[in-house]
């Protein structure tokens, strides 16, 4: 098995590029009334239902139930389980939601305090971590972070305090620009597992936080990139900046930044990007501007200037095509990867690279294309920017024990 393969063993939900500017670009958490009820509780109400007449659905969900989370920003999934929030009678409220449609838990947060992250600690366990402004025993109004089990609301660590709002890729936080715009403060990167500062832009001078990956954080100091592991602090490898012909100041974390676990997306210029292999440590592209990953084939498929190229598990190339420009990645499962191009939805077999029929070719009314697609086959679509999720039945148990 290649080292590509192992390090993306588990996949995580890819930016939404209408919504993610939501959740990276955040201005802080401010006091809101009513009072959040801040600890995670169980939900009785079930999702609503969507009326799908009318409505465009690629083949492979027609038959599924459609729910309407109520989200309002970018959700995030890991482990079957997705997460987001919307405003609800002045708080904003999280829900987890899995992928049978079940609403694990609720918790509220500050209307304005809208940065949250999910990751995975060293044990591979889902975490939910979200943002809140709190009275600590250094300031009355200070921004701090928990940690709350995926599946189940039980707080895991926090609150700690971060010197100001989520900021991402994972676990990152800084303090906001001093006027409208402008660079944030010193950024800190978390360790999933603990809360604990994993590095920091103040502890040495030349430091640059590009982002926290599931426990494996990447910065940049001098001419180096360097991966370090959050809990133990150990470098895990470096590689040198100018063998590729990057510089410090241009290295950033796209905003595609994570197309599966293990890989990282990372701008380089104004124009180009990279693929990282993050527990290999290795460059899988150069020209990477966006990139995904089929869980159910393990394809990988990179989109750079010169068009789409997939790879077998293998890392052996399947096959390329040059695309026009505007074509961005909307989601890849299922053997189909869905691709935008100039407004318009467009579908390819991603084993072959054919063009394949997911829509009624005479179809009308609103299309639901997908964001995120599992390995069990549910999936979130977007109506427009609003996110709805296709739902899979659970399996019934089966009685084995015989009369």
């Amino acid at each position: 098995m290649s080292p590509r393969l192992r390090a993306r063993s588990r996949l995580s939900l890819p930016g939404l590029a209408i919504l993610a500017i939501a959740t990276l670009l955040v201005a802080g958490c401010a006091a809101s009334e009513p009072e959040p009820v801040r600890e995670p509780s169980g939900v009785d109400d079930p999702l609503p239902v969507v009326d799908i007449t009318g409505m465009q659905l690629p083949y492979p969900y027609e038959e599924l139930e459609i729910v309407d989370p109520g989200w309002e920003i970018a959700p995030q999934h890991a482990d079957g389980v997705y997460l987001s929030a919307g405003e609800r009678d002045g708080v904003l409220e999280f829900t987890a939601v899995d992928v049978h449609g079940d609403v694990l838990w609720a918790a509220q947060r500050p209307a304005s305090c809208t940065g949250f992250a999910v990751t995975t600690d060293q044990q591979g366990r889902a975490l939910a971590i979200l943002s809140d402004v709190q009275t600590t025993a250094d300031a009355l109004s200070a921004t701090t972070a928990t940690a709350y089990d995926l599946n189940t609301g039980e707080q895991v660590w926090g609150p700690v305090e971060v010197p100001g709002p989520y900021q991402g890729p994972g676990l990152v936080f800084a303090a906001p620009p001093e006027g409208y715009m402008g660079e944030t403060g010193p950024r800190v990167a978390l360790d999933p597992g603990t809360g604990a500062v994993a590095a920091s832009e103040a502890d040495a001078e030349g430091i640059r936080i590009i982002g926290e990956y599931h426990g494996t954080v990447l910065l940049t100091q001098q001419d180096t990139l360097i991966a370090r592991d959050t809990t133990t602090a150990q470098e895990l490898w470096h590689i040198g900046l100018a063998e590729h012909g990057w510089t410090a100041s241009s290295v950033s974390a796209a905003l595609h930044a994570t197309p599966a676990d293990g890989l990282a997306l990372l701008s380089t210029s104004d124009t180009t990007g990279a693929l990282i292999d993050l527990g290999a440590g290795v460059v899988v592209s150069e020209t990477a501007q966006d990139a995904a990953v089929d869980s159910s084939t393990e394809t990988l498929v990179i989109l750079d200037e010169a068009g789409l190229h997939a790879y077998d598990p293998d890392d052996q190339p399947l096959w390329s095509l040059s695309v026009e420009d505007q074509t961005s990645i909307e989601a890849l499962g299922g053997v189909l990867l869905y691709l935008r191009v100039d407004g318009s939805i467009r579908v390819h077999n991603v084993i072959t690279g054919d063009v394949a029929q997911a829509y009624e070719p005479d179809g009308n009314g609103p299309i639901l294309v997908p964001s995120h697609i599992t390995i069990n086959g549910a999936a979130l679509l977007l109506d427009g920017n609003r996110p709805l999720l296709a739902t899979v039945s659970e399996q019934p148990v089966s009685d084995e024990s015989g009369p």
